[in-house]
């Protein structure tokens, strides 16, 4: 989205699928990170790093709206995508970190389990929630 070689009719559809994709990422972490605590216990420093990724995953929502409502392609729309691109790269990063708490805390079976169960979640969302699609193709046909 920040390539300034996209279309603005390109932008639209693009930050929607990103928004969806987030809510879908946000639904599914957060019930995964709710059977964890629940099953381990983390000790508090883990916990603290957890809400962390609750607050993180806030402001990207919060700047993923804001970029909605802004003029595509205009100097205010790529300073908001490109603020919104660092905080999904620093996002990202802070998981790869606590991959390597959680491989140090959590057994094996049970990490597999819960991968497998945001995968599940992931997929039962996709196959319940694309407003964003079906309004899409509504309005095109």
């Amino acid at each position: 989205m920040v390539e300034p070689t996209t279309s603005a009719q390109e932008l639209a559809p693009l930050l929607d699928g990103f928004r969806l994709g987030l809510a879908i990422h946000v639904v599914a972490e957060c019930r995964v990170l709710a059977a964890l605590i629940t099953l381990v216990r983390p000790p508090g420093a883990l916990r603290t790093e957890l809400g962390q990724l609750r607050e993180e995953h806030v402001r990207q929502q919060e700047t993923a709206e804001r970029l909605a409502v802004l003029a595509p392609r205009s100097d205010d729309w790529y300073d908001c995508a490109l603020e919104l691109r660092v905080l999904v790269l620093d996002h990202a990063k802070r998981e790869e970190y606590l991959r390597s708490s959680f491989d140090a805390l959590i057994p094996a079976t049970i990490r597999q389990s819960l991968v497998a169960q945001y995968v599940s979640e992931r997929l039962r969302l996709l196959s319940t929630t694309s407003p964003l699609a079906v309004a899409r193709t509504t309005l095109a046909a």
